[in-house]
This record gives C-alpha cells, sequence and structure tokens, in this order.
C-alpha cells in the first residue's frame, strides 16, 4: 500500500497532536516534518497498514523527544556562548576583532549540519570551494553558495548574540555581548 495516502488521511491528527506539545505553529510543522520523513523512509517496514495510526503516533512521538533533545543542545550551546567572552586571552589579544572571535567555535556549532561542515572545512581547514565541491560531491557553485549561506548563518547567530559596531567598511570597532535571550518556556 502506498504511504502518501495514509499519510494524508492522519496528517491533521499528528498536526493537532503536535501543536499541543510544542510551543508555536512553526515548531509543530518542523516536528511534523520530522515525523514524515521518518515514517516515510521506514514505510516498507509496516505489515499492517491498517494499524497505521498508532505507528505514527509514536514516530511522531519520537520525534518530539528529538526536537526537545535538539533544542536543549541548542540552548546549553547558546548559554555557551553568551559566556564565551570570559576565556582567557593574552594582553595583545584586545583587538574587538579578536575578542569577538572567541564566538566563533560555539556559533558554528549553532549551524545546520550541511553549512556548518562546509564553514569547518572552508574556513577552519582551508579547503578550498572546489575542493570542498569535489569533496562533498557536489557542484562548484553549490558548493559556493552553501558557504555563502553558512557564513550568512553564523554572521546572523554572532549578531544575536553580540551587539557589533562597525564602520562604513565593515570593519569592527567594538562588540557588547546581547544578554541571553531566553523564551521563558525553555528552562
Amino acid at each position: 500500500m502506498d504511504f502518501l495516502p495514509i499519510w494524508k488521511e492522519y496528517e491533521p491528527t499528528l498536526f493537532s497532536f503536535l501543536q499541543k506539545q510544542v510551543p508555536d505553529q512553526a515548531s509543530a510543522q518542523d516536528v511534523l516534518q520530522l515525523t514524515y520523513l521518518k515514517a516515510s523512509q521506514n514505510w516498507s517496514q509496516v505489515k499492517h497498514p491498517e494499524k497505521a495510526n498508532p505507528w505514527l503516533m509514536r514516530i511522531a512521538h519520537h520525534s518530539l523527544i528529538d526536537f526537545f533533545r535538539k533544542g536543549k543542545k541548542e540552548l546549553k550551546l547558546r548559554q555557551q556562548l553568551a559566556v564565551a567572552p570570559q576565556l582567557q586571552l593574552s594582553e595583545d589579544w584586545n583587538e574587538p576583532q579578536v575578542q569577538l572571535a572567541r564566538y566563533i567555535p560555539t556559533a558554528i556549532e549553532l549551524l545546520p549540519d550541511k553549512y556548518r561542515e562546509a564553514i569547518r572545512l572552508t574556513e577552519l581547514e582551508g579547503l578550498s570551494q572546489k575542493e570542498l565541491a569535489h569533496r562533498l560531491d557536489i557542484s562548484y557553485s553549490g558548493a559556493k553558495s552553501r558557504v555563502q549561506r553558512g557564513r550568512e548563518k553564523l554572521r546572523e547567530i554572532i549578531l544575536e548574540c553580540c551587539l557589533v559596531e562597525t564602520d562604513a567598511y565593515g570593519n569592527i570597532l567594538d562588540y557588547r555581548p546581547r544578554p541571553l535571550q531566553c523564551k521563558e518556556d525553555c528552562s
């Protein structure tokens, strides 16, 4: 039996269940998508399609657990990012650029997997974008795009945690850590 008709039948029920479990509709949609991926990948193992509802609910439950684990990991990394400036640096490392650079390793960990890998390989390990394309078996333009998007996402993470003052050329003049902003329900 084909998976898609079964999914369409139970999707509203699953979404309703998930909306009651997570803080917002976007999170419910994320968990629903994760549930769909897991279910569609494992549909061939289902022996009794008429029992799809409890099977899908179990997958949704496990997807919720994964979602909350990931959220706690991200919160922990964001908390580490907030205290990163407290790390000790030598006295000649007082430039704002160098101080701000202490945030980068933790911020990289917050990137989605494909961008994290692209940034690590190009920016930290020194691979060219052509070498990245070859290693990941993607097109050169795909590699360039992945690195560019990874840099932009990294920039967004840094700016979420720090107020950065730049000159007209984009050079960092100063920065201040922002207070850690956490939703009330993230503890």
